[in-house]
């Protein structure tokens, strides 16, 4: 093949030095003399050959060409290098895209739970907090919880509101939480707002109006909140200067799973959350 291929030059290199070969067949020579040194010894001997002013006049001609076919070459480079990076960019484009898409409808929590699908219940701790306890038995997918103060018409409404990825897999997944757990409010609820409302500003149920009577927590949620306080207090003893948590002294760690098991023990006892 390399032959073959080294006669087809020789063969077009009287027409290169004739400037009669097409501007395809001179640039075919010049790419094949870079790396065959034969046919670049004889192709500089034929050009040896030639009259010094037609090789003159030759040499002129090819220098000319060579820049030319430099700008050529560069110019095609640009383009290649335009249309790679245009595909990469429009590959990246559509990545992001869909990442973004999946987590839009496959992640994120923005769609509204229907209010007939949970519901809420309040009572007060000695202390003053309310405590929401949502019931999420009807719900078997995951959902985010989120609490947020409006005041509108004169009236301070706190709203307690869960939402669901829009495209969320029915089936909650092994471990998860139980069906009904709280929200603890501030302790100063009674005096600052006015309405606590299940929903959004557009579709809600009103859970409590200012004034409306509230029961008393049962003694053992006063003993779980008087257990969570306790135990706050004790992770906070070992926060740094900087603010985190290192709990790395010996025994300190048998001790946090200790704490976590009093807290769980003193969770399912509680009536309301059953």
């Amino acid at each position: 093949m390399k032959k073959n291929e080294c006669n087809v030059i020789r063969d077009i290199m009287p027409l290169v030095l004739d400037r009669a070969a097409s501007d395809e067949s001179r640039e075919l020579v010049e790419e094949h003399i870079r790396s065959c040194e034969e046919c670049r010894k004889q192709y500089d001997a034929m050009k040896a050959e030639l009259p010094e002013e037609t090789r003159a006049e030759y040499e002129e001609e090819q220098k000319q060409f060579t820049e030319a076919l430099k700008t050529v070459r560069k110019t095609k480079l640009k383009r290649r290098f335009r249309l790679i990076s245009l595909a990469a960019l429009i590959c990246l484009i559509a990545a992001l895209a869909g990442a973004f898409a999946y987590y839009t409808l496959f992640l994120r929590s923005s769609a509204q739970v229907d209010n007939s699908l949970y519901s809420l219940n309040m009572c007060k701790l000695a202390d003053g907090h309310f405590v929401l306890t949502v019931d999420t038995g009807r719900i078997n997918f995951s959902t985010d919880t989120h609490l947020t103060e409006v005041v509108a018409d004169g009236k301070d409404i706190l709203y307690l509101l869960l939402q669901a990825p829009p495209i969320h897999a029915a089936g909650l997944p092994e471990g998860s939480r139980s069906v009904k757990w709280a929200v603890m409010t501030g302790n100063d609820s009674e005096e600052t707002v006015d309405e606590i409302r299940q929903g959004t500003p557009q579709d809600y149920i009103v859970i409590w109006k200012k004034g409306d009577p509230v029961p008393a927590a049962s003694e053992e949620m006063e003993r779980y909140y008087t257990l969570e306080k306790a135990f706050d207090r004790w992770v906070d003893s070992f926060r740094n200067d900087a603010g985190n948590i290192s709990i790395t002294v010996t025994g300190t760690e048998n001790e946090f799973f200790a704490w976590q098991d009093r807290l769980e023990d003193a969770r399912l006892a509680v009536p309301e959350w059953k």
